[in-house]
């Protein structure tokens, strides 16, 4: 797997670029209009950049992942109104990495604020923005109506489908933090280069079990195997204790005695996680 850069997380992530990186536009609407709209998206995007919000690491979601979140829909599906609130009241926000676009949100204010930037021939192009809420049990999302009907910018689609794909993307992005807050995760971190699997490790990708980032900045990636094999590196102290020890003779007979054992620093551990598949 290969995660390339891209131009709307450098820009966002760099606060020494004063205007807009390279590479950091919108799709050409067929709509004349929905250029100044789109312009207007990003210019609020850039304000919000310049008060510096703690977008943390650039998150990549693997397949496996995103299964598990599938199945933590029942625990949250009920609680999407107080999430959207309680992620309010922390200022959250973030970035997501899929293998076509870039999703840009934050929670302000109880709703769900979305960009969604499709990335083609190196550059980071701007589609849609929006807002997301729940009220009285009904997800809205409030979008400019005539970038809805733009087929430059959705493509030959039906309005339906159109509102299905964006609902599912908000959707994704509260159960997302809602997952990595109240589930027990690990996660791992793909620093600049190529990273390679280590023996022993939870990347066990399909494709050749590495993933080369060049995306310029570390990435932050959530798989769920996690889930099925714990890692700890860090330094453990072992206190001394006595335990009996397998010896054996002249004779070649074996035999146990029991000795002592020095305190000593464990140096981390891998073992497989005790977890049910349901």
């Amino acid at each position: 797997m290969i995660i390339k850069e891209r131009p709307v997380i450098t820009w966002l992530l760099n606060t020494e670029i004063s205007d807009f990186g390279k590479g950091v536009a919108f799709v050409r609407p067929m709509n004349p209009l929905n250029y100044e709209i789109l312009n207007d998206e990003l210019f609020k995007l850039k304000e919000i950049r310049l008060k510096e919000p703690e977008w943390g690491l650039p998150q990549l979601v693997m397949p496996s992942f995103k299964k598990v979140m599938e199945k933590s829909i029942p625990a949250f599906h009920n609680l999407f109104p107080s999430l959207l609130e309680e992620f309010s009241k922390i200022d959250k926000s973030g970035i997501l990495i899929f293998p076509d676009d870039t999703l840009v949100y934050g929670f302000v204010d109880g709703q769900l604020y979305i960009w969604d930037f499709v990335e083609q021939s190196n550059y980071s192009q701007l589609v849609y923005s929006g807002e997301y809420v729940v009220v009285n049990g009904e997800s809205q999302f409030h979008i400019t109506e005539s970038i809805l009907y733009d087929e430059n910018l959705f493509g030959v689609t039906t309005i339906k489908e159109r509102l299905d794909l964006i609902e599912q993307r908000c959707r994704f992005i509260v159960l997302y933090e809602a997952v990595k807050k109240y589930v027990k995760v690990e996660t791992v971190i793909i620093p600049k280069g190529t990273f390679k699997d280590i023996e022993g490790t939870p990347l066990e990708y399909v494709e050749k079990k590495k993933v080369i980032n060049q995306s310029g900045q570390e990435v932050l990636v959530m798989d769920s195997k996690w889930f099925k094999k714990i890692i700890n590196d860090n330094d453990i102290p072992v206190r001394g204790f006595f335990r009996m020890q397998n010896k054996k003779n002249d004779k070649g007979e074996w035999f146990k005695e029991l000795i002592f054992v020095e305190p000593f620093i464990r140096h981390g551990y891998h073992r497989d996680a005790k977890i049910e598949d349901e």
